[in-house]
């Protein structure tokens, strides 16, 4: 007996940065709550036997290569429900989706949502690919937003249910800091530098609450030593928050994200500044030019930084911190997504 309910099917390959985008798209897709949402948890095979799926996906796609993705008895489930639509993000689950959809529409009308380059498959096996890559803009079933989809899309949180979870006075000055950790073509910058803009900030705004939270990729050495530099110099306060990653602390991101008056993060993460850019909330990014040998993102930084979506931060900048901030615009990014991914529902 099939469930009336209709339902958003979310189908994940475990990684974070993949989950953040599917979690987008099922917060714009349920603003009105009217879908449950599933989420499912992908079988991954084998590279080789992938690469050969997704050649034969050219020829014939055969929706019996689901078991390679799923259990006999979790398609046998989803069978029995109203799935209205599929949402995935990431390379590894793009057969999935393609076949649970091509299955699925055998009884029902489902669409499906992913946000991938599609490596190789068509785009007709979707009826929404998001991308942020403008060269791709008009091409079928392509949806282009410069600002990925992610968690903090169409959230129902406000800045007052935030600093309340947080303890935090709702007429209160805070700011977040939001520190990755060096990759092979980015560095974030030294803890003495990460320091002096840490002193920068409180010596401007006193008063001010300071949440800072580093990332699961931050060493335990850049911690230790961050931590020290701050307490030597008297920085942090009782009222600030501060969650070291690597010591095993935890926060919830996004209630660091919206209670902030505005936000200051390192330059080695385009998820995490796309998280805060679709938050609304007023982003500088520490930019250390020396230490960006990141084309893509080097690319995406000048191109947010244009619209005035963000602003970059550097020690050899004069101006303080509030200077900065008023100069960058509002924008409802979450809206403007929503309204693009109607358009293109409404043609498929």
């Amino acid at each position: 007996m099939l469930n009336d309910q209709p339902l958003i099917l979310a189908l994940t390959d475990g990684k974070a940065g993949h989950e953040t985008q599917t979690q987008g798209i099922v917060q714009l897709l349920n603003q009105q709550q009217t879908y449950q949402v599933e989420w499912l948890k992908l079988k991954l095979p084998s590279k080789w036997q992938y690469r050969i799926l997704k050649w034969l996906m050219k020829f014939s796609p055969n929706t019996a290569w689901l078991t390679a993705f799923l259990t006999h008895e979790q398609l046998e489930n989803l069978k029995q429900k109203q799935v209205a639509y599929i949402v995935s993000a990431g390379g590894n689950t793009l057969l999935p989706n393609a076949l649970l959809k091509l299955e699925l529409s055998k009884t029902r009308a489902v669409k499906n949502i992913v946000a991938s380059s599609l490596r190789g498959i068509k785009s007709h096996y979707f009826d929404v690919v998001f991308t942020i890559h403008a060269e791709q803009e008009n091409l079928a079933h392509y949806l282009y937003y410069p600002v990925a989809p992610n968690k903090m899309c169409a959230l129902a949180l406000t800045q007052i249910q935030a600093r309340t979870k947080l303890g935090i006075q709702s007429s209160a000055q805070v700011i977040t800091v939001l520190i990755g950790a060096d990759t092979k073509t980015v560095s974030i910058g030294s803890v003495e530098e990460w320091g002096a803009v840490l002193q920068k900030i409180r010596l401007e705004y006193p008063a001010a609450h300071i949440l800072l939270t580093t990332s699961r990729r931050t060493s335990i050495e850049f911690e230790h030593s961050l931590e020290e530099f701050c307490h030597a110099h008297d920085i942090f306060q009782d009222k600030d928050q501060m969650t070291w990653v690597a010591q095993g602390q935890q926060c919830d991101i996004k209630d660091y994200i919206l209670a902030a008056n505005w936000v200051l993060s390192s330059a080695d993460s385009t998820s995490m500044m796309a998280e805060v850019v679709m938050s609304g909330q007023p982003l500088l990014v520490f930019y250390n030019k020396k230490g960006m040998q990141d084309l893509d993102i080097q690319r995406q930084l000048m191109f947010f930084a244009k619209q005035g979506w963000i602003g970059l931060f550097d020690q050899m900048n004069s101006q303080n911190f509030s200077q900065s901030i008023v100069k960058i615009k509002k924008h409802n990014h979450a809206e403007n997504i929503l309204l693009r991914l109607d358009r293109v529902l409404g043609k498929n």
